[in-house]
C-alpha cells in the first residue's frame, strides 16, 4: 500500500478507503471484463488528449460517451481537488475513473479484476493506436506490478503511460480487491537531462543543509528557487517537507524529516549522467569529501562517501543506483537514490 500512498494525497487517500469500505457491493452487476475495458478506455482518451497537450473534455471519448463528467455527490474512488476534474468511464462508471490535474496530465484509477491481464488489455489497445509505443519497463515488486510505455511525439515530446497496481496480499496493501493506477504525463523532450540537473541540484541542497546542519526550509530562499514545495507535514520535534521541480516533480524529489538527514530519489532519469553529476559538483563544493565505500551486486551499484560538516562532524551520503528491471533497462532507465545523514545521528 505504500506505493499507494506515495502517488495520492492523504485526502483522496482518505477517500479511496472510505469508498472501498462504504461501497463493498458497489461493483456488483459489472463484470470484470467491462472494468478492464473501462480502465484501457480510460488510458486511450487520456494518452490522446496529453499527446495532443490539449484537455481530455476536448476528447471524442467524452462525444462518445465512453467518458462523462462524474457526479460531485456520488462516492467515487478519487475527488477532485481545486482546479482538477473528475470523469467516470464506462463501462464501469463509478468503479473505474479518471483525475485531471490542472497540467491536463490524468491519473485513471480502478479496482476489481485481475492486474495483468487489465495491463495486456492496455498494451493491445496502445498498440493497435499507434506502433510507436515501446514498452520501456516491465517490474514486478513485492508490492506492485509495474509496467510502463512511452510514445515520443512529433514535436519530440514525450507521453508516458505509467502502471502500477497489486492483487491483495502483496506487500502491506490492505484492500480486498485487485487495484490499478494509470498515470498518464508529457515530459518536454528534454526531461532526461532536466532530471539530471535536478537530480545534481537536489544532492547539492541536501548536502548544503546538512553540512549546517539545518533543515532544508531554512535554506535561502535562492537555494530552493527552482523547488516547489509539494507537501508538508509537521509534529513534534520533527518537520517532513518535500519538494519537485516542474515539470519533472513526479521524477525527482528532495525531503527532509529534520537536521538530521535528507533525501533525493529519483526513479526515471539518466542515473549513471545524474550520479556523476552529482559526484562533480559535490566534490567542487566540499574538498573534504571522499569514498569510503563501494559495492555492485545484481543491478545495484552502491558507493558511499564523507564530507565535515562545520564542526567537522562526519556526515555520510549514500548513493544507490538501481537499474529498472525491464525491456530496455540500463543506466538511462534506472532509478538514482541520495541519503545523508549527520554522523552524530547515526546509530
Amino acid at each position: 500500500m505504500k506505493n499507494i500512498v506515495r502517488y495520492l494525497s492523504l485526502h483522496k487517500l482518505v477517500a479511496v478507503l472510505f469508498f472501498l469500505s462504504s461501497n463493498p457491493t458497489h461493483a456488483q452487476g459489472v463484470r470484470p471484463v467491462d472494468v478492464q475495458t473501462a480502465f484501457a478506455n480510460g488510458v486511450i482518451a487520456c494518452s490522446k488528449a496529453v499527446g495532443r497537450d490539449v484537455a481530455l473534455e476536448t476528447s471524442d471519448a467524452l462525444e462518445q460517451g465512453t467518458i462523462s463528467l462524474a457526479d460531485p455527490n456520488t462516492p467515487a474512488l478519487l475527488t477532485a481537488g481545486e482546479g482538477e476534474k473528475l470523469y467516470d468511464v464506462a463501462p464501469a462508471k463509478g468503479i473505474a475513473v479518471i483525475l485531471v490535474d490542472t497540467a491536463k496530465n490524468c491519473q485513471i484509477m480502478a479496482y476489481g479484476p485481475r492486474v495483468l491481464p487489465t495491463y495486456a488489455l492496455v498494451e493491445k489497445e496502445l498498440k493497435e493506436r499507434s506502433n510507436q509505443w515501446t514498452k520501456i519497463q516491465k517490474e514486478t515488486t513485492p508490492e506492485d506490478f509495474i509496467e510502463r510505455y512511452e510514445r515520443v511525439e512529433s514535436d519530440g515530446s514525450v507521453v508516458h503511460v505509467f502502471l502500477m497496481g497489486g492483487e491483495p496480499g502483496m506487500g502491506s496493501r490492505i484492500f480486498r480487491f485487485p487495484m490499478f493506477t494509470a498515470d498518464v504525463k508529457r515530459y518536454p523532450a528534454n526531461y532526461l537531462q532536466a532530471a539530471t540537473t535536478a537530480f545534481a541540484d537536489g544532492a547539492q541542497q541536501c548536502a548544503n543543509a546538512m553540512h549546517q546542519a539545518i533543515t532544508l526550509d531554512t535554506l535561502p530562499a535562492e537555494n530552493l528557487r527552482d523547488w516547489t514545495l509539494l507537501e508538508q507535514r509537521k509534529s513534534p520535534g520533527q518537520t517532513y517537507s518535500r519538494y519537485g521541480m516542474t515539470p519533472i516533480n513526479d521524477i525527482v524529489t528532495l525531503s527532509s524529516t529534520g537536521r538530521s538527514n535528507c533525501f533525493v530519489g529519483a526513479a526515471w532519469l539518466d542515473a549513471e549522467g545524474a550520479l556523476n553529476a552529482s559526484l562533480a559538483k559535490l566534490s567542487q563544493t566540499f574538498p573534504s569529501m571522499k569514498e569510503v565505500g563501494r559495492r555492485d551486486r545484481n543491478n545495484v551499484r552502491t558507493i558511499l562517501l564523507t564530507f565535515k560538516d562545520t564542526n567537522q562532524t562526519d556526515v555520510l551520503l549514500v548513493f544507490t543506483l538501481d537499474k529498472i528491471g525491464g525491456v530496455s533497462a540500463s543506466e538511462k532507465r534506472a532509478r538514482l537514490s541520495l541519503v545523508i545523514q549527520r554522523g552524530d545521528q547515526q546509530k
